[in-house]
Protein backbone atom coordinates (compact mmCIF):
# COMPACT_ATOMS: atom_id res chain seq x y z
CA UNK A 1 0.00 0.00 0.00
CA UNK A 2 1.58 3.75 -0.34
CA UNK A 3 3.47 5.18 2.13
CA UNK A 4 3.14 1.96 3.96
CA UNK A 5 0.31 3.22 5.92
CA UNK A 6 -2.19 -0.10 6.26
CA UNK A 7 -1.44 -2.49 8.49
CA UNK A 8 -3.18 -5.14 9.81
CA UNK A 9 -5.90 -5.56 12.73
CA UNK A 10 -2.95 -6.89 14.67
CA UNK A 11 -0.86 -4.50 14.37
CA UNK A 12 -3.02 -1.21 14.58
CA UNK A 13 -5.65 -0.52 17.28
CA UNK A 14 -6.97 2.62 18.73
CA UNK A 15 -6.21 2.56 22.63
CA UNK A 16 -4.95 -0.81 22.83
CA UNK A 17 -0.99 -0.99 23.43
CA UNK A 18 -0.04 -3.00 20.55
CA UNK A 19 -0.61 -0.77 18.02
CA UNK A 20 1.53 1.50 16.00
CA UNK A 21 0.08 4.42 16.59
CA UNK A 22 -1.66 4.28 20.60
CA UNK A 23 -3.44 7.55 21.73
CA UNK A 24 -3.26 7.50 25.15
CA UNK A 25 -5.60 9.33 27.56
CA UNK A 26 -4.30 11.55 30.07
CA UNK A 27 -4.52 9.66 33.15
CA UNK A 28 -2.58 6.61 31.48
CA UNK A 29 0.85 8.71 31.73
CA UNK A 30 2.11 11.55 33.94
CA UNK A 31 2.61 14.08 30.95
CA UNK A 32 -0.07 14.51 28.60
CA UNK A 33 0.78 11.75 25.88
CA UNK A 34 -0.46 11.43 22.24
CA UNK A 35 1.08 8.70 20.44
CA UNK A 36 3.40 5.72 21.64
CA UNK A 37 4.58 4.42 18.23
CA UNK A 38 6.04 1.09 18.57
CA UNK A 39 5.01 -1.16 16.22
CA UNK A 40 4.76 -5.33 16.67
CA UNK A 41 8.67 -6.97 16.25
CA UNK A 42 9.89 -3.67 15.78
CA UNK A 43 12.43 -1.64 18.20
CA UNK A 44 10.65 1.66 19.12
CA UNK A 45 11.77 5.12 17.95
CA UNK A 46 13.50 6.79 20.77
CA UNK A 47 14.48 10.06 21.92
CA UNK A 48 18.38 10.89 20.71
CA UNK A 49 20.68 8.03 21.73
CA UNK A 50 23.56 8.99 24.26
CA UNK A 51 25.97 7.72 21.54
CA UNK A 52 26.47 6.62 17.81
CA UNK A 53 23.54 7.09 15.27
CA UNK A 54 20.50 4.82 15.59
CA UNK A 55 19.47 3.04 12.51
CA UNK A 56 17.47 4.66 9.83
CA UNK A 57 13.98 3.67 10.34
CA UNK A 58 10.97 3.33 7.02
CA UNK A 59 10.77 6.41 7.61
CA UNK A 60 14.12 7.79 6.19
CA UNK A 61 14.49 5.14 3.54
CA UNK A 62 10.34 5.88 2.29
CA UNK A 63 11.56 9.89 2.49
CA UNK A 64 14.62 8.95 0.50
CA UNK A 65 13.00 6.96 -2.11
CA UNK A 66 10.06 10.05 -2.78
CA UNK A 67 12.15 12.22 -2.98
CA UNK A 68 14.34 10.74 -5.76
CA UNK A 69 11.19 9.93 -7.60
CA UNK A 70 9.16 12.55 -7.06
CA UNK A 71 11.07 15.48 -5.53
CA UNK A 72 8.41 17.80 -3.65
CA UNK A 73 5.36 16.21 -5.44
CA UNK A 74 4.46 14.28 -2.42
CA UNK A 75 6.05 14.72 1.19
CA UNK A 76 6.75 12.15 3.59
CA UNK A 77 6.63 13.06 7.37
CA UNK A 78 6.97 11.17 10.19
CA UNK A 79 4.06 9.91 12.60
CA UNK A 80 5.97 11.27 15.25
CA UNK A 81 6.37 14.57 14.34
CA UNK A 82 2.38 14.69 12.71
CA UNK A 83 1.20 14.14 15.97
CA UNK A 84 3.60 16.76 17.94
CA UNK A 85 2.12 20.05 18.74
CA UNK A 86 4.05 23.29 19.77
CA UNK A 87 5.47 23.51 23.45
CA UNK A 88 4.14 26.12 25.64
CA UNK A 89 0.75 26.83 24.21
CA UNK A 90 2.47 28.48 21.16
CA UNK A 91 1.48 27.71 17.53
CA UNK A 92 3.17 27.66 14.46
CA UNK A 93 1.80 30.32 11.63
CA UNK A 94 0.16 28.56 8.22
CA UNK A 95 3.18 29.46 6.40
CA UNK A 96 5.53 28.69 8.79
CA UNK A 97 3.82 24.92 9.10
CA UNK A 98 3.68 24.49 5.30
CA UNK A 99 7.53 25.44 5.06
CA UNK A 100 8.70 23.04 7.78
CA UNK A 101 7.03 20.14 6.06
CA UNK A 102 8.96 20.74 3.06
CA UNK A 103 12.21 21.50 5.20
CA UNK A 104 11.59 17.79 6.97
CA UNK A 105 11.20 15.90 3.09
CA UNK A 106 14.37 17.86 1.96
CA UNK A 107 16.04 16.21 5.10
CA UNK A 108 14.41 12.90 4.50
CA UNK A 109 16.25 12.97 1.08
CA UNK A 110 19.12 12.65 2.46
CA UNK A 111 18.24 10.09 5.72
CA UNK A 112 17.95 13.14 8.09
CA UNK A 113 21.61 13.62 8.38
CA UNK A 114 22.84 15.95 10.89
CA UNK A 115 24.38 18.71 8.23
CA UNK A 116 22.99 22.47 6.62
CA UNK A 117 20.29 21.83 4.17
CA UNK A 118 19.73 24.04 1.43
CA UNK A 119 16.05 24.84 -0.07
CA UNK A 120 15.03 26.17 -2.93
CA UNK A 121 13.14 29.48 -2.52
CA UNK A 122 10.84 28.41 -5.40
CA UNK A 123 9.59 25.45 -3.49
CA UNK A 124 7.84 27.59 -1.12
CA UNK A 125 7.58 31.04 -3.23
CA UNK A 126 3.52 29.98 -3.62
CA UNK A 127 2.94 31.06 0.19
CA UNK A 128 5.45 33.44 0.65
CA UNK A 129 5.25 36.60 -2.16
CA UNK A 130 7.80 37.91 -0.93
CA UNK A 131 11.54 37.23 0.61
CA UNK A 132 10.32 39.39 4.18
CA UNK A 133 7.51 36.87 4.59
CA UNK A 134 10.12 33.36 4.01
CA UNK A 135 12.56 34.76 6.48
CA UNK A 136 9.79 35.51 8.91
CA UNK A 137 8.75 32.23 8.93
CA UNK A 138 12.03 30.36 8.81
CA UNK A 139 12.68 32.68 11.90
CA UNK A 140 9.32 31.53 13.33
CA UNK A 141 10.07 27.88 12.86
CA UNK A 142 13.74 28.58 15.11
CA UNK A 143 12.22 29.89 17.67
CA UNK A 144 9.64 27.45 18.32
CA UNK A 145 9.62 23.91 20.12
CA UNK A 146 7.76 20.67 19.85
CA UNK A 147 6.06 18.31 22.24
CA UNK A 148 6.47 14.77 21.38
CA UNK A 149 5.51 11.89 23.38
CA UNK A 150 7.04 8.39 22.78
CA UNK A 151 9.37 5.42 24.56
CA UNK A 152 12.43 6.65 26.01
CA UNK A 153 14.74 3.78 27.43
CA UNK A 154 11.51 1.75 28.03
CA UNK A 155 9.63 4.43 29.31
CA UNK A 156 6.91 6.50 27.84
CA UNK A 157 8.38 10.44 28.07
CA UNK A 158 7.34 13.49 27.38
CA UNK A 159 10.13 15.36 25.20
CA UNK A 160 10.13 19.00 23.88
CA UNK A 161 12.45 19.73 21.34
CA UNK A 162 13.56 22.40 19.42
CA UNK A 163 13.37 22.32 15.65
CA UNK A 164 16.69 24.27 14.28
CA UNK A 165 19.57 24.96 15.56
CA UNK A 166 20.58 27.50 13.14
CA UNK A 167 19.31 29.05 9.78
CA UNK A 168 20.95 31.79 7.60
CA UNK A 169 19.05 35.18 6.73
CA UNK A 170 20.90 37.63 4.26
CA UNK A 171 21.37 40.69 4.83
CA UNK A 172 19.68 42.22 1.66
CA UNK A 173 16.89 39.71 0.94
CA UNK A 174 16.72 40.42 -3.03
CA UNK A 175 13.36 39.78 -4.24
CA UNK A 176 14.71 37.19 -6.42
CA UNK A 177 13.95 33.09 -6.48
CA UNK A 178 17.14 32.68 -6.75
CA UNK A 179 18.54 32.64 -3.60
CA UNK A 180 17.99 29.43 -1.41
CA UNK A 181 16.87 29.30 2.25
CA UNK A 182 20.06 27.95 4.00
CA UNK A 183 18.87 25.74 7.70
CA UNK A 184 19.85 23.39 9.82
CA UNK A 185 18.14 21.18 12.33
CA UNK A 186 19.14 19.93 16.25
CA UNK A 187 20.31 16.57 16.23
CA UNK A 188 17.15 15.67 18.59
CA UNK A 189 14.51 16.60 15.72
CA UNK A 190 16.26 14.66 12.73
CA UNK A 191 16.57 11.45 15.45
CA UNK A 192 12.76 11.02 16.05
CA UNK A 193 13.02 10.93 12.03
CA UNK A 194 15.53 9.17 11.35
CA UNK A 195 13.64 6.08 13.66
CA UNK A 196 10.17 6.25 12.83
CA UNK A 197 8.52 3.49 11.32
CA UNK A 198 5.33 5.27 10.45
CA UNK A 199 4.84 8.18 8.22
CA UNK A 200 2.01 10.08 6.44
CA UNK A 201 2.48 10.92 2.90
CA UNK A 202 1.46 14.36 2.18
CA UNK A 203 0.57 15.46 -1.68
CA UNK A 204 2.82 18.98 -2.11
CA UNK A 205 0.23 20.53 -4.45
CA UNK A 206 -3.01 19.58 -2.21
CA UNK A 207 -0.78 20.99 1.13
CA UNK A 208 -0.08 24.81 -0.34
CA UNK A 209 -4.03 24.96 -1.48
CA UNK A 210 -5.35 24.44 2.41
CA UNK A 211 -5.78 27.76 3.64
CA UNK A 212 -6.52 27.14 7.46
CA UNK A 213 -4.05 25.57 10.49
CA UNK A 214 -6.65 23.81 11.70
CA UNK A 215 -7.26 21.91 8.46
CA UNK A 216 -3.66 21.59 7.61
CA UNK A 217 -3.13 19.31 10.80
CA UNK A 218 -6.31 17.52 10.18
CA UNK A 219 -5.02 17.07 6.88
CA UNK A 220 -1.71 15.62 7.80
CA UNK A 221 -3.64 13.51 10.65
CA UNK A 222 -5.59 11.87 8.04
CA UNK A 223 -3.05 11.48 5.35
CA UNK A 224 -1.35 9.12 7.99
CA UNK A 225 -4.34 6.98 8.84
CA UNK A 226 -7.22 6.89 6.61
CA UNK A 227 -5.80 3.83 4.70
CA UNK A 228 -5.02 1.94 7.49
CA UNK A 229 -7.25 -0.82 8.12
CA UNK A 230 -8.60 0.92 12.00
CA UNK A 231 -8.18 4.92 10.59
CA UNK A 232 -10.89 5.91 13.18
CA UNK A 233 -8.88 8.00 16.08
CA UNK A 234 -10.18 8.78 19.49
CA UNK A 235 -8.59 12.12 21.44
CA UNK A 236 -9.87 13.69 24.43
CA UNK A 237 -10.92 17.84 23.86
CA UNK A 238 -7.35 19.05 25.22
CA UNK A 239 -5.55 16.22 22.56
CA UNK A 240 -7.30 17.70 19.98
CA UNK A 241 -6.97 21.22 20.60
CA UNK A 242 -3.33 20.89 21.00
CA UNK A 243 -2.78 18.92 17.68
CA UNK A 244 -5.06 21.40 15.77
CA UNK A 245 -2.69 24.49 17.12
CA UNK A 246 -5.83 25.78 18.74
CA UNK A 247 -4.31 28.60 20.39
CA UNK A 248 -4.25 28.73 24.46
CA UNK A 249 -7.60 29.92 26.52
CA UNK A 250 -9.34 30.64 22.92
CA UNK A 251 -12.81 28.61 22.56
CA UNK A 252 -13.07 27.37 25.47
CA UNK A 253 -16.53 25.94 24.73
CA UNK A 254 -16.69 23.16 23.12
CA UNK A 255 -19.79 24.12 20.97
CA UNK A 256 -17.44 26.93 19.86
CA UNK A 257 -14.80 25.39 19.46
CA UNK A 258 -16.60 23.20 17.18
CA UNK A 259 -18.16 25.76 14.69
CA UNK A 260 -14.74 27.87 14.53
CA UNK A 261 -12.25 25.44 14.21
CA UNK A 262 -13.17 21.24 13.62
CA UNK A 263 -15.93 21.86 11.32
CA UNK A 264 -14.15 23.92 9.03
CA UNK A 265 -11.38 22.18 9.37
CA UNK A 266 -13.56 18.85 8.12
CA UNK A 267 -14.88 21.08 5.58
CA UNK A 268 -11.86 22.07 3.70
CA UNK A 269 -10.39 18.50 4.06
CA UNK A 270 -13.11 17.01 2.50
CA UNK A 271 -12.71 19.19 -0.57
CA UNK A 272 -9.15 18.59 -0.82
CA UNK A 273 -8.10 15.48 0.29
CA UNK A 274 -8.42 11.60 -1.11
CA UNK A 275 -10.22 10.71 1.62
CA UNK A 276 -13.55 11.94 4.08
CA UNK A 277 -13.11 12.90 7.78
CA UNK A 278 -16.13 12.72 9.59
CA UNK A 279 -17.00 13.54 13.60
CA UNK A 280 -20.39 11.29 14.21
CA UNK A 281 -22.11 12.71 17.13
CA UNK A 282 -22.91 9.00 18.30
CA UNK A 283 -19.45 8.35 19.11
CA UNK A 284 -18.62 11.68 21.55
CA UNK A 285 -17.66 10.64 25.09
CA UNK A 286 -19.58 12.88 27.56
CA UNK A 287 -19.75 13.60 31.17
CA UNK A 288 -23.36 15.34 31.69
CA UNK A 289 -24.00 17.99 28.77
CA UNK A 290 -19.69 17.92 28.67
CA UNK A 291 -17.87 16.48 25.75
CA UNK A 292 -14.96 14.95 26.87
CA UNK A 293 -13.37 13.14 23.66
CA UNK A 294 -14.51 13.24 20.07
CA UNK A 295 -13.45 10.22 17.33
CA UNK A 296 -12.46 11.38 13.92
CA UNK A 297 -13.22 8.99 11.22
CA UNK A 298 -11.46 8.60 7.68
CA UNK A 299 -12.31 6.85 4.70
CA UNK A 300 -11.01 7.10 0.96
CA UNK A 301 -13.42 8.44 -1.12
CA UNK A 302 -15.67 6.61 -3.61
CA UNK A 303 -15.13 7.08 -7.50
CA UNK A 304 -17.81 10.13 -7.64
CA UNK A 305 -15.72 12.03 -4.44
CA UNK A 306 -12.45 11.38 -6.05
CA UNK A 307 -13.64 13.00 -9.38
CA UNK A 308 -14.85 16.01 -7.61
CA UNK A 309 -11.82 16.73 -5.88
CA UNK A 310 -9.76 16.32 -8.86
CA UNK A 311 -12.30 18.76 -10.60
CA UNK A 312 -12.18 21.36 -7.33
CA UNK A 313 -8.47 21.30 -7.26
CA UNK A 314 -8.52 22.39 -11.08
CA UNK A 315 -10.79 25.51 -9.87
CA UNK A 316 -9.78 28.76 -8.96
CA UNK A 317 -9.57 29.09 -5.46
CA UNK A 318 -11.08 32.44 -5.17
CA UNK A 319 -14.74 30.41 -5.34
CA UNK A 320 -13.69 27.59 -2.74
CA UNK A 321 -15.04 28.51 0.14
CA UNK A 322 -18.47 29.49 -1.38
CA UNK A 323 -18.38 25.90 -3.05
CA UNK A 324 -17.90 24.36 0.33
CA UNK A 325 -20.54 26.24 1.69
CA UNK A 326 -23.14 25.64 -1.50
CA UNK A 327 -23.11 29.69 -2.61
CA UNK A 328 -21.08 28.92 -5.63
CA UNK A 329 -19.71 31.75 -7.01
CA UNK A 330 -18.97 32.86 -10.79
CA UNK A 331 -15.91 34.49 -11.33
CA UNK A 332 -15.04 36.31 -14.68
CA UNK A 333 -11.08 36.88 -15.17
CA UNK A 334 -9.88 40.44 -16.09
CA UNK A 335 -9.55 41.37 -19.66
CA UNK A 336 -6.09 42.56 -19.24
CA UNK A 337 -4.93 39.99 -17.13
CA UNK A 338 -1.88 38.16 -17.60
CA UNK A 339 -2.45 34.05 -18.58
CA UNK A 340 -1.31 32.18 -15.79
CA UNK A 341 -0.28 29.16 -18.00
CA UNK A 342 -1.20 25.33 -16.92
CA UNK A 343 0.43 25.53 -13.92
CA UNK A 344 2.65 22.11 -12.59
CA UNK A 345 2.23 19.10 -13.39
CA UNK A 346 -0.26 17.04 -11.45
CA UNK A 347 1.10 14.69 -8.90
CA UNK A 348 -0.05 11.08 -7.93
CA UNK A 349 -3.19 11.97 -6.16
CA UNK A 350 -4.49 14.22 -8.69
CA UNK A 351 -3.78 11.74 -11.30
CA UNK A 352 -5.37 8.99 -9.63
CA UNK A 353 -8.59 11.52 -8.98
CA UNK A 354 -8.82 12.95 -12.98
CA UNK A 355 -8.81 9.18 -14.11
CA UNK A 356 -11.98 8.33 -11.48
CA UNK A 357 -13.39 11.29 -13.11
CA UNK A 358 -12.80 9.98 -16.77
CA UNK A 359 -14.25 6.35 -15.92
CA UNK A 360 -17.27 8.16 -15.21
CA UNK A 361 -17.15 10.11 -18.49
CA UNK A 362 -16.12 7.29 -20.91
CA UNK A 363 -19.00 4.76 -19.10
CA UNK A 364 -21.33 3.35 -22.22
CA UNK A 365 -18.60 5.00 -25.14
CA UNK A 366 -15.21 2.56 -24.09
CA UNK A 367 -16.08 -1.12 -23.63
CA UNK A 368 -16.02 -1.70 -19.73
CA UNK A 369 -13.12 -4.36 -20.00
CA UNK A 370 -11.08 -2.52 -22.16
CA UNK A 371 -11.58 0.25 -18.89
CA UNK A 372 -10.15 -2.17 -16.70
CA UNK A 373 -7.21 -2.90 -17.82
CA UNK A 374 -5.64 0.72 -18.23
CA UNK A 375 -4.42 2.17 -15.04
CA UNK A 376 -3.16 5.80 -14.89
CA UNK A 377 0.54 6.33 -14.62
CA UNK A 378 1.40 10.03 -15.05
CA UNK A 379 0.51 13.64 -17.15
CA UNK A 380 3.28 14.78 -18.85
CA UNK A 381 3.95 17.55 -21.17
CA UNK A 382 3.17 17.24 -24.45
CA UNK A 383 4.61 19.18 -28.20
CA UNK A 384 3.17 22.26 -28.80
CA UNK A 385 2.00 23.28 -25.05
CA UNK A 386 -0.82 20.77 -24.45
CA UNK A 387 -0.38 18.23 -21.56
CA UNK A 388 -1.12 14.14 -21.94
CA UNK A 389 -2.18 11.74 -19.60
CA UNK A 390 0.10 8.55 -19.74
CA UNK A 391 -2.31 5.35 -19.05
CA UNK A 392 -0.70 1.89 -19.08
CA UNK A 393 -2.74 -1.01 -20.36
CA UNK A 394 -2.49 -4.63 -19.56
CA UNK A 395 -0.56 -5.57 -23.05
CA UNK A 396 0.91 -4.09 -26.21
CA UNK A 397 -2.40 -5.12 -27.74
CA UNK A 398 -4.63 -3.81 -25.08
CA UNK A 399 -2.22 -0.71 -25.68
CA UNK A 400 -2.17 -0.90 -29.63
CA UNK A 401 -6.65 -1.25 -29.66
CA UNK A 402 -6.97 1.37 -27.14
CA UNK A 403 -4.68 3.88 -29.10
CA UNK A 404 -6.39 2.74 -33.01
CA UNK A 405 -9.94 2.29 -31.54
CA UNK A 406 -10.92 4.71 -29.32
CA UNK A 407 -8.21 7.73 -29.10
CA UNK A 408 -10.71 10.36 -30.06
CA UNK A 409 -12.59 9.49 -27.39
CA UNK A 410 -10.36 9.68 -24.54
CA UNK A 411 -9.08 12.97 -26.20
CA UNK A 412 -12.50 14.48 -25.84
CA UNK A 413 -13.28 13.52 -22.22
CA UNK A 414 -9.92 14.33 -20.63
CA UNK A 415 -10.13 17.93 -22.65
CA UNK A 416 -13.59 18.41 -21.31
CA UNK A 417 -12.75 17.32 -17.69
CA UNK A 418 -10.08 19.56 -17.18
CA UNK A 419 -11.42 22.82 -19.99
CA UNK A 420 -8.83 22.27 -22.32
CA UNK A 421 -5.64 21.57 -20.19
CA UNK A 422 -5.28 18.22 -20.84
CA UNK A 423 -5.63 17.58 -24.37
CA UNK A 424 -3.86 14.26 -25.05
CA UNK A 425 -3.37 10.72 -24.12
CA UNK A 426 -1.24 7.67 -25.30
CA UNK A 427 -1.43 4.28 -24.31
CA UNK A 428 1.78 2.07 -22.88
CA UNK A 429 2.01 -1.70 -22.89
CA UNK A 430 3.46 -4.10 -20.23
Amino acid sequence: MPGGRRKKASEVTDGESSGNIVVLAPDEVREVSIIDAAPDGVAPPSLPATSGEAALGLTARVASATFEREGYKHLIKAAEAVYSYPANGARLSLPAQKMLNFMIHLAGSQNFANKLYRLPKRVVRGNHKGNERIFDALKEIFDSSLVVIGPFRGRRSRAELRILSSYVRPEEEEDSDAADIHFQFTDAFLEIQRTSQLWAKLSGPAMVKVTSTYALKLYEIGMQRYQMDYPALELDIDTLRKLLNVPEGAYKDFGILRTRTIDRAIAEVNQLAPFRVAMPEERMKRRGRKVEAVTLEFAPKDEDEAAETFLERERHSAGRRARRSGKVEHLAPAADAPDPGPGPLPDADDVNALWAAALHALKGKVPAPLLAALEPVRVEDAPQGVRRLVLRAGSAAVADTASRTHWPTFKSALGSLTNGLIGDVTFEGK
